[in-house]
C-alpha cells in the first residue's frame, strides 16, 4: 500500500499555477500584496487542476506523540503534558480549535505515538466534544541524542498510519 500510493502522487500542474498567478494579479488589489496566501492559492489550483476550487469538507488532523529527545529539555512542556494537550485539543481549547472555528473545519486527533494510553480513557474520564482516533504505532520515540529515534519500521508504519486516516476521512466524507 505504501508504495502504490507514493506512486500516485504527481507534481502540482504548473499550468494551473500561472492560471492562479494571473488571476491574482488580476484582482483589485497590490500584487502581491496577500503574501503566503497568495502563495497557498496558487498551489491549491495547481494541486486540484481547479481554477476555482471549493474546500466544503475542511478537517484539521493533529497527530500526536512524544519525541524522546524532550529528555533533554528542549521542549516547551515536558512529555507529561501530552495527554493533557490531547484532551485539550478535543475539548476545542487549543489554537488549532481557533482557527479550525474560524475556518469551519473538523479537528481530528490521531494518537500516532504519545507515550501514554489515551483510546481508552477519552470516553470514560473525559467529557470530549471533537474526534479522536488511535492509531497508535509507538509510546514516544527514542531519544535522538542517543541513537534513531524510530526504526525504519516504525516511520514507515507512522506513514502508513497517516495514509490510512486521510483515506478513511475521505471515503466518510469528511474529506476531499
Amino acid at each position: 500500500m505504501f508504495q502504490e500510493t507514493i506512486n500516485t502522487i504527481t507534481p502540482a500542474n504548473p499550468e494551473f499555477a500561472e492560471k492562479a498567478r494571473k488571476r491574482l494579479d488580476n484582482l483589485t488589489k497590490p500584487q502581491g500584496s496577500l503574501g503566503r496566501l497568495e502563495e497557498f492559492a496558487e498551489r491549491l489550483v495547481a494541486i486540484s487542476e481547479d481554477t476555482m476550487p471549493v474546500l466544503d469538507k475542511k478537517v484539521i488532523f493533529t497527530f500526536a506523540g512524544d519525541h524522546g529527545v524532550a529528555e533533554e529539555g528542549v521542549s516547551a512542556y515536558p512529555s507529561e503534558v501530552t495527554r493533557q494537550m490531547v484532551f485539550n485539543f478535543l475539548n476545542g481549547g487549543a489554537g488549532i480549535n481557533v482557527f479550525a472555528r474560524h475556518a469551519g473545519a473538523e479537528v481530528v486527533v490521531v494518537d500516532i505515538g504519545v507515550n501514554s494510553e489515551i483510546a481508552g480513557t477519552v470516553i470514560r474520564e473525559h467529557m470530549v466534544k471533537g474526534t479522536f482516533v488511535s492509531k497508535k504505532i509507538i509510546f514516544g520515540t527514542k531519544n535522538m541524542r542517543h541513537g534513531p529515534a524510530m526504526s525504519k519500521d516504525e516511520a514507515v508504519r507512522c506513514i502508513q498510519a497517516e495514509m490510512a486516516t486521510f483515506d478513511e476521512a475521505a471515503v466518510s466524507g469528511k474529506s476531499e
